[in-house]
């Protein structure tokens, strides 16, 4: 075994264990790198999104730099030829200058679906997917048949090449000659956020769950074939990489609209891919703290947490014997702060987290813009981590 194997699998066993809520040889680092890989390597957001080379370049370049034990692979870098090619209405990579963003933005879709269209979708949502959805979402989905045709036709050659260049070659050369794992091997959404983000926005939810319960229901109930096969198709088994899940609605909701929308097929959705075995990593956006009751109603020790925000001393003892609990380190306290302060911060939550294991040091976001983070900050946090929180 090289030098590369026996680190690859170090990491994995150390994350591997880390899910288990157990002790490895030390507490395992990564973050959500995106954009910002390009912005440290000198590019913008649309070098990296249309240029795959520079894209690879700038993943090496952080692996080169940064001590983590893993990375996600570069789908939040959005494959600018799709979309362009696509005609997207709800992402955009540059300005009405022709700026390229410092992040890519998301715009969120208008008139994707009506109120009244609830009974197509629940009856048959591939068919409303294909016929009516994407063509509202994408200009050159809405035109005759043949060209139509022709545009899915040139978008599925650009997605192949794509994967098998941008995903596939990046992520195999992380693994083989720096002996890096990827963070994720698939992803997907929870029925109700798919409902939000590609159906009726948030506006569009928020009105439908006081006025049209059932049918929202229903719609959720129609979209979770569709949601968990998009994380399970054609995926080999196994609990790492995780299965990637940004919960985005959850926190807006009461706690007992939660229950009632969203959280039957959450849970759902779960238990089915943890009987793949596969580990859902869930990015918990806002708060959640209100909702910790039903994260202890999960299968315990099968489930990784991406907390943002609340008090982490609490998260362990609320819901660390249930999910591991990943990041922690806010991008603020890197950024404003002195590499001590940030050091400091970091050895608090070392304390307070990794005893009994179930801890993965990270950042608290996504880091996209040039100004997520201070890079010599990062450098030195997790450099720290790596030496401090070694298990005894």
């Amino acid at each position: 075994m090289s030098d590369v194997q026996k680190l690859l699998q170090e990491r994995v066993e150390r994350i591997t264990t880390t899910i288990k809520i157990e002790e490895p040889d030390r507490v395992p680092i990564t973050s959500m790198f995106e954009t910002w890989a390009g912005h440290y390597s000198g590019y913008s957001v649309t070098d990296v999104a249309f240029n795959y080379d520079k894209l690879a370049e700038s993943f090496y370049k952080v692996a080169e730099e940064f001590e983590v034990d893993t990375l996600p692979p570069p789908l939040g870098v959005r494959c600018g030829p799709i979309y362009t090619t696509l005609g997207t209405k709800e992402f955009s990579f540059f300005n009405k200058d022709g700026v390229p963003h410092a992040s890519i933005q998301h715009m969120e879709g208008k008139d994707i679906m009506s109120i009244e269209e609830y009974p197509e979708l629940i009856k048959d949502p591939y068919k409303f997917i294909i016929e009516k959805q994407l063509p509202r979402r994408y200009k050159a989905l809405d035109q005759s048949p043949d060209k139509k045709a022709e545009a899915l036709g040139k978008a599925c050659f650009i997605y192949d090449k794509y994967v098998a260049n941008a995903v596939g070659k990046l992520c195999g050369t992380l693994e083989t000659k720096y002996g890096i794992p990827a963070l994720f091997k698939s992803s997907t959404e929870m029925p109700l956020d798919a409902l939000m983000d590609y159906f009726r926005g948030f506006r569009g939810v928020s009105v439908d769950i006081r006025r049209n319960k059932e049918q929202v229901i229903e719609a959720c109930e129609a979209l979770y074939p569709v949601m968990l096969r998009r994380a399970v198709q054609n995926l080999p088994s196994g609990p790492f990489p995780f299965i990637f899940i940004p919960l985005h609605i959850p926190t807006y909701l009461k706690p007992k609209d939660f229950e009632t929308f969203y959280y039957p097929t959450f849970k759902r959705m779960i238990e089915d891919l943890i009987s793949f075995d596969l580990t859902p990593a869930l990015f918990m956006e806002g708060n959640w703290e209100p909702y910790y009751d039903y994260i202890n109603e999960l299968p315990k020790k099968k489930v990784v947490g991406l907390i943002e925000h609340g008090d982490f001393k609490k998260t362990k003892d609320n819901i660390g014997k249930t999910i591991t609990i990943w990041g922690g380190m806010p991008i603020d306290v890197i950024n404003n702060s002195t590499k001590e302060e940030a050091i400091d911060y970091a050895k608090k939550l070392i304390d307070d987290l990794a005893p009994g294991g179930g801890y993965i040091f990270g950042c608290d976001k996504s880091l996209l813009a040039p100004n997520d983070a201070n890079p010599e900050n990062l450098k030195a946090v997790f450099k720290f981590v790596k030496e401090y929180g070694v298990y005894k």
